[in-house]
């Protein structure tokens, strides 16, 4: 019955062998009470063999009957007392008034195959809908159940359960990596498929991050535990995609609110057929296909089917609601570093003051960006890396949101970040480094002032590329009617238009803080628009929270974005953005059609009853007819295809057959 087996989130293993049995078992005894009943073979054979009177085989027949009854019926009735004790309206009631009915009247018979028919329906339903719940139990057979941990060089199988931070594990390839963890040792070329929903291959050497329940390919490596368990990339994913499933979407609200009136009005027609008929078994009939299963699972389903479609494209959304809102999106609105951009800047000037040298503008600014995790400092990083700089302790770090960070250097305050983290703006910079600035910022850099004791040291310029699914994604979204799409951006306007003009974007607002990102959002949404913001779950965190749905990128790994944002993209791809809305528009256009269905279906399925035209047994058959197509209707979005540009394909075609 519904009741049991339409909650989202649920997951056991489908038609579990002693329900499935005990459900075969009440059949057959169904079955042998018919054949009994009739007195057809080989039933008469057996009872002539034993010469058995006929009002022996008539008990022997009502045994078996309400033994079935017992078996599939009580479940059903028990449903629906509990329905009554807790005072929920459960749709298992009116079927239990079908079914006392039919015991009452002493047609035993008919009551357990009505029960039967019930109950294999809804394992049928279930075995349905398990299609749309594949997302969680895929995610968990990934998950290694044992791992390889090296101590003092000699390897031992444990459990994962028992391995701990920090202890180094060997990873041989076609096996699973087992936590997330940084490369010690060796390299080699992992896919993240099954997390990401990238189908190409990620090469991994010394120093790189690698995820639980993604594949080694061809090396073997030496990887030191970084978190385990539920901790893991892998963890949150069917953490965070289990409580969206569990999400009940606006349309089973709606579904919900009227779900008090479905009981009187099928009872209001139950006992109409019955005056004007005075044929009970209608009235029987009209209570078992008024049961609105197709209706409450219109939506349930949809969402799941959804959500686990989504999950496979390497989108992670936290709620349902956030898949409707999608759908209703207009505004769509991206933050520039990080999302339009790789996310992968380099550094590609260091001018610094008179009387400064450029290493030790270098060697302070990495310092005291050490620990952030922006890409303009992982930029500042490397560039230390390479200029083989030691970096200084640095104390009382504190990050300005918008506007750069600060700490104490060997005694000195050191800020790096806007010419405004220092306090005074560009007009502060000596001529030189106010004409570098300008130059910089025309050539679309960004430029990071390096200021100790709010002097000007240095200016750090850094570049970063576009992403090549940038003017594509803009593109896409225009198709499918956005409204508008804009670009916000704490940089300044130089680089942000010509970073948005080249992927097609003319709405621009640069130099923003984070305050600034929130009133633009709150402006669009007082005037109607449903706004999709996309950010690197960073910086962003207001503009992410206040914005009708906030996408993050960066997510795989990521703790700030999977924990700020509404929807995460696990391979920092915003080419599944317009998938994302083309996905929850067609979830939309399914519950719909599964809601209208619902009620035309089971409409005529009750004047159908009250007409006669249908049994008690037919009228079950009907029933569960109409719940399994809801959900195969809904299993559909399961096969969803993203739209693969030719030059996609062929990167594909060439990576299976290794070119």
């Amino acid at each position: 019955m519904i009741g049991r087996f339409s909650r989202p989130g649920v997951y056991r293993e489908l038609l579990q062998q002693a329900e499935f049995l005990r459900v075969i078992l009440a059949g057959i005894l169904a079955l042998l009470s018919f054949l009994l009943d009739r007195g057809i073979y080989p039933a008469s054979a057996i009872t002539h063999s034993f010469n058995l009177s006929e009002d022996t085989i008539a008990t022997i027949a009502m045994i078996f009957a309400l033994s079935s009854v017992t078996i599939n019926g009580l479940p059903i009735i028990w449903g629906g007392i509990k329905g009554l004790v807790e005072r929920k309206l459960n749709v298992d009631e009116l079927v239990s008034l079908a079914i006392i009915a039919c015991l009452v009247r002493g047609e035993f018979l008919e009551a357990a195959f009505v029960s039967f028919v019930m109950m294999m329906g809804a394992l049928i339903e279930e075995a349905a809908s398990n299609s749309a719940r594949k997302s969680i139990q895929s995610l968990i057979s990934i998950a290694p159940q044992t791992a390889t941990v090296l101590v003092n060089g000699r390897a031992t199988t444990k459990p994962i359960s028992e391995v701990k931070v920090g202890e180094i594990l060997l990873v041989k390839p076609g096996e699973r990596i087992p936590v997330d963890a940084v490369v010690s040792k060796g390299s080699s070329a992992v896919d993240e498929s099954s997390i990401t929903g990238e189908p190409i291959p990620r090469e991994k050497t010394i120093g790189d991050k690698v995820y639980a329940g993604t594949l080694n390919q061809n090396g073997v490596v030496e990887i030191e535990t970084a978190k385990i368990g539920e901790n893991t990339t892998l963890g949150k994913v069917i953490r965070l995609v289990s409580e969206a499933e569990a999400h009940r979407p606006q349309a089973v609200r709606l579904v919900d609110r009227y779900a008090r009136w479905f009981t009187p009005v099928i009872l209001s027609c139950a006992g109409l057929a019955w005056l004007i008929t005075g044929d009970v078994d209608r009235a029987i009939t009209v209570l078992i296909v008024g049961c609105p299963c197709a209706l409450v699972l219109a939506a349930p389903t949809a969402t799941v089917a959804t959500i686990g479609r989504a999950a496979r494209a390497g989108i992670l959304i936290k709620k349902g609601q956030f898949i409707e809102e999608s759908a209703r999106a207009d505004v769509v609105l991206f933050d520039k570093t990080g999302t339009l951009t790789q996310g992968s800047p380099r550094v590609d000037t260091i001018i610094p003051a008179a009387g400064v040298d450029d290493k030790e503008v270098l060697t302070l600014a990495a310092s005291v960006e050490k620990n952030s995790t922006h890409p303009f400092a992982r930029a500042v990083l490397k560039a230390a890396h390479y200029a083989r700089v030691t970096l200084i302790k640095a104390e009382e770090v504190y990050t300005s949101i918008g506007l750069g960070v600060q700490a104490w250097v060997g005694g000195r305050q050191i800020q790096i970040g806007s010419a405004y983290i220092g306090g005074g703006g560009t007009m502060s910079l000596p001529v030189e480094l106010r004409r570098s600035l300008d130059s910089i910022k025309e050539r679309g850099a960004t430029p990071l002032v390096v200021y100790r004791d709010r002097q000007p040291m240095g200016i750090i310029s850094v570049s970063d590329q576009v992403r090549s699914s940038s003017a594509k994604t803009v593109r896409m979204l225009k198709k499918l009617g956005i409204r508008q799409v804009g670009v916000l951006s704490g940089d300044h306007e130089k680089s942000v238009r010509i970073v948005a003009g080249s992927v097609g974007v003319k709405d621009v607002w640069s130099e923003m803080k984070p305050q600034d990102k929130l009133k633009v959002i709150k402006d669009f949404q007082a005037s109607g628009n449903v706004v999709m913001f996309a950010g690197d779950g960073i910086n962003d965190a207001p503009a992410l929270a206040s914005a009708n749905v906030g996408i993050a990128m960066g997510a795989l790994g990521t703790d700030v974005a999977l924990d700020t944002a509404d929807i995460a993209l696990m391979n920092d791809d915003i080419s599944k953005i317009p998938f994302l809305i083309s996905l929850g528009r067609r979830m939309n256009r399914i519950i719909k059609i599964n809601i209208t269905f619902g009620l035309l279906f089971n409409a005529a399925a009750v004047l159908a009853s009250g007409g006669g035209l249908l049994s008690p047994i037919m009228g079950a058959v009907v029933h569960n007819i109409g719940s399994v197509i809801v959900v195969l209707c809904s299993a559909s979005i399961a096969f969803t295809r993203e739209p693969v540009s030719k030059r996609s394909l062929l990167s594909n075609l060439c990576v299976r057959l290794k070119f």
